[in-house]
C-alpha cells in the first residue's frame, strides 16, 4: 500500500472510489462518474486543499479531501471526505490516511482536524484519536 499527495491525473480514481466506498451501508448512495468527480475537484479546489490517494498496485482505493479553514486564532482542517474502497475497509487504510494528513499538517503549522461523522462511524474516529466537541450541525431541505 503507497499513500501519496494526489495529482491531477488521480481526479478520477478518486471519484471512483469515493463512489464504490457510499454504494453500500449505511449510505448506499448512488453516485454517477460526473456527480463524484464534480464533488472530489470541489473541494480541491478549497483553500490549501490537501487530497491524499491510497494506492494499491496503481489501483486507488482509499482517499482523503479536505481544506485549511482559517480561523481566528489558528487554522483548521476539514476533512470533507474519508473513504475506502469495500474490499480495503478494516484493513488499515483509513487510519494511516488520517497519520499521513497529520504529518502533512503539522509541516504546514495546523494542529486542530475537524469532520463530520455519521454515527455509525464514530467508534472508528474515536479509534483515531478523534473526539466529539460542542458543535451540532443543523440542516433543513428546501
Amino acid at each position: 500500500m503507497e499513500y501519496r499527495t494526489y495529482n491531477e491525473k488521480d481526479i478520477d480514481g478518486l471519484a471512483s472510489a469515493m463512489s464504490m466506498a457510499y454504494s453500500e451501508e449505511p449510505w448506499n448512495e448512488q453516485w454517477t462518474m460526473e456527480r463524484a468527480t464534480r464533488r472530489v475537484k470541489a473541494i480541491l479546489g478549497n483553500y490549501q486543499s490537501v487530497g491524499i490517494a491510497a494506492t494499491d498496485n496503481g489501483m486507488i482505493v482509499g482517499g482523503l479531501l479536505g481544506f485549511v479553514d482559517p480561523y481566528a486564532e489558528e487554522d483548521f482542517f476539514y476533512v470533507s471526505e474519508l473513504f475506502v474502497v469495500p474490499e480495503y475497509k478494516r484493513c488499515g487504510v483509513g487510519k494511516q490516511l488520517l497519520q499521513e494528513l497529520e504529518t502533512l499538517l503539522k509541516e504546514k503549522g495546523v494542529y486542530v482536524v475537524q469532520l463530520m461523522s455519521i454515527e455509525p462511524n464514530e467508534v472508528f474516529y474515536g479509534k483515531c484519536g478523534l473526539s466529539k466537541d460542542d458543535v451540532s450541525v443543523l440542516f433543513k431541505r428546501y
